[in-house]
């Protein structure tokens, strides 16, 4: 199956990642108050709100890989533009490495890719980018792509994310 942008509803987003990507995001509420994975993903992706936090346990719930896929799906269905800041240097280098394991299943469009995916950086034929970059001030009043990802922002200073914002 051949998947076009742009990706018009939730049905067709999640056929994309699972076709795609293999991944199967969980959708199942167990919380009344609280959201699922795949619905925050839906969310952020059709831009339902300009701010969303998704708030899991640390290293079990799955967000910095959840931000990856988010990242990729945007650079490539939307042919967006996407940073990913990280709390650290380190942290944005682990969300990045998520997006270059994606690309290794068997239905990723590798065509799309303009050479390989290098440390903090994934670029395709379209020249557009997923880039990770350490949170800063600099980071956010640098390029400003379409889709501004922040990881592990708990440990950011509260300036960069209102730097973000304006």
């Amino acid at each position: 199956q051949n998947w076009h942008p742009p990706v018009r509803n939730e049905k067709e987003l999640a056929d994309f990642l699972k076709y795609v990507f293999g991944i199967i995001l969980p959708n199942k509420r167990f919380c009344e108050s609280h959201s699922t994975p795949f619905k925050a993903f839906c969310d952020a992706y059709f831009a339902k709100s300009p701010v969303s936090v998704w708030k899991a346990s640390r290293g079990f719930g799955g967000k910095s890989f959840t931000l990856a896929l988010l990242g990729l799906t945007e650079m490539i269905m939307l042919k967006a533009d996407v940073s990913i800041l990280g709390g650290s240097g380190e942290q944005s280098q682990r969300v990045h490495e998520h997006v270059v394991k994606f690309w290794n299943h068997h239905n990723a469009p590798r065509h799309l890719l303009a050479g390989d995916p290098i440390k903090r950086e994934t670029k395709t034929i379209w020249g557009n980018q997923i880039e990770a970059l350490m949170a800063s001030q600099a980071s956010v009043r640098g390029p400003h792509p379409q889709r501004l990802r922040l990881d592990e922002i708990d440990e950011m200073d509260l300036d960069i994310l209102d730097a973000a914002m304006g």
